[in-house]
């Protein structure tokens, strides 16, 4: 039913209301805009995008554009394309006091941090030796310098060796002996209290690393089996350590291209610095989806023990006839000198290896002397 309030004009009736009714009032129209348009249709395709004209004549530049649209922006306004300067802010400089015999030993450790950095020393070192000085500081408290005695000294090697290794203990006794060497030779003792301190450096024997025949045993022995075949590749051919082979997952493989496969090494948490990308031997293609196929690995690549991994290795040389003792360790080891001897770089291999830079001096001083030919 349609609705009687609501009147119906004919055609016929529009013109006459025109000529009764009063005008409406004219508005004024939003301003268009009247540049030129980036983007020129192109049939049905789309849009193409269509640089405008410079005030050279050429095409448009950074500059133009950077002109044009801050002259279109109401008021002062940056620019987009410019790049906002900051004024340079030198750093304080730290007036570094001399020690003394009245001062303390926390408070001398700025200035023999830049001895240390200007001594000639390992670039670790004076971070290292820094630290363990201070946690000697922090053991003797507020004592000053000239008060200091050997017995002193003595205490706080001895709570060390309560829950330090030996090597650990001897690399601090090796700091503090160097500590107060410097102090003497800046005459702020006339005593040094670690003389009577004996020092003796503790170095790791060396291990029974295989040979290139040896390895050629083992995988030999284990190429009926191509978990136990994987399993020597990865730590012959890459070093990485036991624990970081039970966080490999099939997805860190990446075997696009088949003779030139990588493996990324992955951690959690602090480790996450180890993190590393590796190039494997084309070989291990084959043997890896032997292994993924076979043994049916769905997520980690190793879903074992570490018992188990030392009971495949020990059964793997023992069948290969290898005496000397094959352990992860042994195979990572073994994979550092190999890579010496191609003519590797010692700081490439102790990144692939995963090595933290703070021991780089010790297993520099290792490796070279496994590496070295005979004399």
């Amino acid at each position: 039913m349609k609705n009687s309030m609501v009147p119906v004009f004919r055609y016929l009736e529009i013109p006459l209301l025109r000529r009764v009714l009063p005008p409406l009032p004219q508005t004024t129209p939003a301003p268009r805009y009247k540049g030129k348009n980036y983007c020129t249709a192109v049939g049905k395709r789309g849009w193409t995008g269509k640089r405008r004209v410079g005030n050279d004549g050429g095409m448009e530049s950074a500059s133009d554009s950077a002109k044009w649209y801050t002259g279109c922006m109401p008021g002062e306004q940056a620019s987009l394309f410019d790049r906002k300067k900051y004024i340079g802010i030198l750093p304080q400089a730290h007036q570094i006091e001399p020690p003394g015999a009245d001062s303390t030993v926390l408070k001398t450790l700025p200035a023999y941090h830049a001895y240390l950095r200007s001594g000639g020393y390992s670039k670790y070192t004076p971070d290292d030796f820094t630290s363990d000085v201070k946690k000697f500081g922090l053991f003797i408290k507020d004592k000053k310098l000239r008060e200091i005695l050997a017995v002193d000294i003595q205490q706080w090697i001895g709570e060390l060796k309560k829950v330090m290794t030996e090597k650990s203990v001897s690399r601090k006794i090796s700091a503090i002996t160097n500590y107060f060497l410097w102090l003497a030779t800046e005459k702020a003792l006339t005593g040094n209290p670690a003389a009577s301190i004996r020092y003796l450096r503790v170095t790791s024997p060396l291990p029974d690393i295989l040979f290139d025949s040896e390895c050629q045993q083992l995988l030999n022995a284990a190429s009926t089996d191509p978990r136990t075949y994987l399993l020597l590749l990865l730590f012959l051919e890459t070093g990485i350590k036991k624990e970081e082979l039970f966080d490999l997952k099939i997805i860190h493989f990446d075997l696009s291209n088949k003779y030139a496969p990588e493996l990324w090494v992955k951690h959690t948490g602090k480790k996450v610095k180890k993190d590393r990308k590796l190039k494997l031997p084309p070989e291990m293609v084959p043997v890896y989806t032997d292994y993924v196929e076979q043994y049916t690995i769905t997520d980690m690549l190793f879903p074992y023990t570490p018992r188990f991994i030392e009971m495949l290795l020990s059964d793997v040389a023992k069948r290969a006839g290898v005496q000397k003792k094959v352990t992860a360790g042994i195979l990572r080891d073994t994979f550092v000198v190999r890579s010496l001897k191609r003519g590797e770089g010692i700081e490439d291999v102790l990144i692939k290896i995963g090595l933290s830079e703070t021991t780089w001096e010790d297993a520099k001083e290792k490796y070279e002397k496994l590496a070295m030919g005979g004399i």
